[in-house]
This record gives structure tokens, C-alpha cells and sequence, in this order.
């Protein structure tokens, strides 16, 4: 594998990342806004005495929820970029 071939698939990866990333992003602004639309209707039912609802334990619920998800990207991300270094550097060592 010369440089040239290596260096096109270093492109061809950064590119998939990319998009992963930009289309990541954009599914999350949407459950974002979706989050966001639910609890403006259950502020809404609450201010109507529709519903009651106990803010302090729904928070927490969230809270938990997107502290599991920090961490699973956190240690997603350190695997990912052991396997991308370490893939670079074997194939640099094969080619040396």
C-alpha cells in the first residue's frame, strides 16, 4: 500500500466521520425539540389542572438519562480513537 492509497483512506474515513457526526447532531436536535415539545404540553396540562405533575422526580429521570448517555459516548469515543491511531500506526510500521 503506497502513502497515496494510504492517505486516500484516512480521507474516505474522516469524511464517513463526517457525516456520522453531522447526522448524529441533527438527530439529536431533533429529539431535543421533541423532549422540549413534551414539556411544554405537560406545563400546559398542569397549568390547566389537568395533570398533576411532580417535577423533582421527572428531572431526575432526565438527568439520569442523559448522564448514561455522556458516558457512552465518552467511552465510545476513547475506543474509537485507539482503534483509528493504532490502525495508523500498524499500517505505518508495516509499510516501514
Amino acid at each position: 500500500m503506497s502513502w497515496s492509497g494510504l492517505l486516500l483512506d484516512m480521507g474516505y474515513a474522516g469524511f464517513a466521520g463526517f457525516v456520522v457526526g453531522f447526522a448524529i447532531r441533527r438527530v439529536l436536535n431533533f429529539f431535543l425539540l421533541l423532549l422540549g415539545l413534551y414539556l411544554l404540553s405537560l406545563m400546559w396540562l398542569a397549568s390547566k389542572g389537568i395533570i398533576e405533575v411532580h417535577w423533582a422526580q421527572l428531572f431526575v429521570l432526565f438527568k439520569g438519562m442523559f448522564e448514561g448517555v455522556g458516558e457512552f459516548v465518552q467511552g465510545l469515543i476513547r475506543k474509537l480513537a485507539f482503534v483509528g491511531t493504532f490502525a495508523v500506526g500498524f499500517m505505518i510500521g508495516l509499510k516501514t
